[in-house]
């Protein structure tokens, strides 16, 4: 597996290239210093809209979204939202990304999930982004 990152106006602590094997943990961490209540965890795999994996409206108050499984989430502190994917396996293989905002309400979670898919762009199976999302691309590979 090869994980890759790109940032728009976030932190981001892993290595721009981590490599794994099938049944290996990979953990993802976002950092924010604007102060956001509302973070969130999303995938986009080939072909599908975002799909929300986790989400949290402040420290230590995640909650579940639409495709959980295999997934672990932590919002240790109001900066920082992991992700752990607990034995990857190939339809892991996505684009993920973490996005935050001040709102914490289903229609402001829809608006901005609206906005953010209007922000989002790919080329060449590169992600790229604008404004205040985390985007990394996870790729399974097997020999």
């Amino acid at each position: 597996m090869v994980l890759y990152f790109f940032a728009a106006r976030a932190e981001i602590t892993q290595p721009s290239i981590l490599v794994l094997k099938e049944d290996e943990n990979a953990s993802l961490t976002c950092r924010q210093n604007n102060n956001h209540d509302y973070m969130s965890w999303y995938l986009q795999q080939p072909g599908k809209g975002l799909q929300l994996i986790y989400y949290s409206v402040g420290a230590n108050q995640e909650y579940k979204g639409d495709i959980h499984t295999g997934y672990e989430a932590k919002r240790s502190s109001q900066e920082v939202f992991h992700l752990d994917i607990v034995s990857v396996k190939k339809n892991h293989s996505a684009i993920y990304f973490c996005a935050t905002s001040l709102g914490t309400t289903l229609q402001s979670h829809l608006l901005f999930v609206h906005k953010l898919l209007s922000s989002i762009f790919s080329q060449k199976g590169v992600a790229l982004s604008t404004g205040k999302q985390y985007v990394g691309q996870l790729t399974i590979h097997t020999p």
